[in-house]
């Protein structure tokens, strides 16, 4: 008996397709359909895209609550469309069958994004959802990825270990465009964290975005907060790598301090050289 497929049983492919989970038969087929299928063709693209921006989130291992947690969300989420969308079902389950618990957060990113929208109705039926419609969804997708990496940023910057703050520094360059709350974390950091070598990874990820005006300033604030000599060299540096003639009040007064490192000292007096 010949099996016979619709498009919504290639377009389930798709995630096999993109895990790299899809066997050599599936993968064959699934080709020789996009190649007659114009609308499979587009809803392929439309969701290679999504797929590719989710992609781009920072990979962060979950905790086992967290795994947890997320499978009673989806048994409950599965409960509650019973019979309303078998094939958005099946695609949930076959979806969640191609992931280890680590990558539990992105695929309910995946679930999410894909339910709560025209995505879902394009993934499922291209023809029903306009074009320019899409587009504005894949626009404000972009947007909600965004959002998310600056979310997992500012929760790495909490975060218990060094190493996972450090990380959360490191995001700072994958973020489009920062907010007030970012550069008041970043800031935050510098001045408070007990680490020396988180703080001075923040102080170069600040010193990316020393266009901002709040930024400098408070680059200059933090002159005075500084403890560790190795910082407090650094931040010296920047100074005169940003030509901060506002630092130089600050930096004098840093000088008055008895316990100043005699080889930190020296390199301050030359800054302000530099400076004024």
């Amino acid at each position: 008996m010949i099996n016979i497929m619709d498009c919504n049983d290639y377009r389930e492919l798709f995630p096999l397709k993109f895990s790299g989970n899809i066997s050599i038969n599936q993968e064959k087929q699934l080709n020789d359909h996009l190649s007659g299928c114009e609308e499979c063709r587009k809803a392929f693209a439309s969701a290679e895209k999504i797929w590719n921006l989710l992609g781009e989130l920072p990979q962060v291992e979950p905790s086992e609550k967290l795994a947890e947690q997320f499978k009673l969300t989806l048994r409950n989420f599965e409960d509650e469309r019973t019979g309303s969308t078998n094939t958005f079902k099946s695609l949930v389950q076959k979806i969640a069958g191609l992931f280890p618990a680590p990558a539990i957060p992105r695929l309910a990113l995946i679930i999410f994004l894909l339910a709560a929208g025209t995505g879902v109705g394009y993934f499922l039926h291209p023809s029903e959802v306009g074009r320019t419609a899409y587009t504005r969804e894949i626009d404000s997708l972009s947007t909600q990825v965004s959002e998310l990496k600056q979310m997992m940023m500012l929760s790495l910057l909490q975060d218990q270990s060094a190493s996972m703050r450090l990380q959360g520094v490191s995001y700072t360059e994958e973020l489009g465009t920062v907010d007030k709350k970012v550069i008041d974390a970043l800031l935050l950091t510098l001045n408070k964290d007990p680490n020396v070598n988180v703080r001075l990874a923040t102080l170069e990820a600040l010193v990316n975005l020393s266009g901002e005006p709040s930024v400098r300033e408070g680059l200059v604030r933090s002159i005075e907060n500084q403890e560790s000599p190795v910082v407090q060299s650094a931040i010296a540096d920047v100074m005169v790598l940003l030509n901060e003639r506002n630092s130089v009040a600050s930096l004098k007064k840093l000088l008055s301090r008895k316990d100043l490192n005699e080889s930190v000292r020296i390199n301050i007096e030359q800054s302000i050289q530099k400076l004024i």
